[in-house]
């Protein structure tokens, strides 16, 4: 294949991880060509000197600004095609990465989300309290992208049902063009819900892909209460942001 990938991974105290987690996504690339770039959001540990002994480009943040800021740092250096978002933590298996970008490559969507949620995934200490709040993000997601947008937006964005399965998930995949088409402004977590509404308003073709995932031994600096409502009000925001967008238009 001509295309390039590159493989974008927000870290942040990620010392534990990061070490054994670069290996396997070269391996998972070997047939490919590939970038990977660390982007350390002021980490407190060494996760910056770990990265770059693995001889990967490795960027840093002063102080943490939040997955977003470096998801979009990340994004700003990259030279790929194809841009994979994985998490830093060692949740995600890096061998998932081929089939998340197989449907860019096919041209068969344009956003990838690897999905948590699929009873093909097996999701290995996937915490209940998670669980429950992952599948309302997910739900309410849906709903926004299916019938809010086409409303807000008259229609521009046809009603269509878009299921999501997994909102959250932190891997995810989409080509370089189709990247700097989303108007992105979350600097935290909630920017893996605003990637799908961004999708959908540009009338991008969303898939899920099943993923394994394993959390055992691992934390999450996601709140599921703080961050939830977090990405609630963002999303309520952009769909203000469309009404008023159409009046001053009109």
């Amino acid at each position: 294949m001509s295309e390039k990938v590159s493989v974008i991974i927000p870290a942040r105290d990620e010392a534990n991880s990061i070490g054994s987690l670069i290996p396997r996504i070269k391996e998972s690339l070997s047939a490919y060509e590939y970038e990977i770039i660390v982007v350390d959001d002021g980490s407190k540990d060494n996760t910056k000197d770990i990265a770059r002994s693995s001889s990967v480009m490795t960027l840093s943040h002063d102080r943490s600004l939040g997955k977003g800021a470096a998801m979009k740092s990340g994004a700003g250096s990259a030279t790929g095609d194809i841009f994979v978002f994985l998490d830093g933590d060692g949740a995600h298996y890096p061998e998932d990465i081929p089939s998340v970008i197989a449907p860019i490559l096919q041209n068969k969507a344009d956003l990838i989300i690897g999905s948590r949620d699929f009873h093909t995934s097996e999701a290995f200490g996937f915490y209940w309290p998670r669980r429950v709040a992952n599948n309302l993000a997910s739900f309410i997601t849906s709903i926004i992208i299916s019938f809010s947008l086409p409303i807000v937006t008259l229609f521009k964005c046809p009603i269509k049902w878009i299921k999501v399965a997994d909102a959250e998930s932190g891997f995810k995949a989409i080509s370089r063009g189709n990247w700097h088409r989303l108007n992105l402004i979350s600097r935290g977590f909630e920017i893996e819900t605003e990637m799908i509404y961004e999708a959908a308003r540009n009338k991008l073709a969303i898939a899920e892909v099943p993923i394994s995932c394993n959390w055992e031994g691992g934390t999450s600096s996601l709140s599921v209460l703080k961050d939830g409502l977090k990405t609630v009000k963002l999303l309520v925001r952009k769909l203000i942001g469309e009404v008023k967008g159409r009046e001053a238009d009109a």
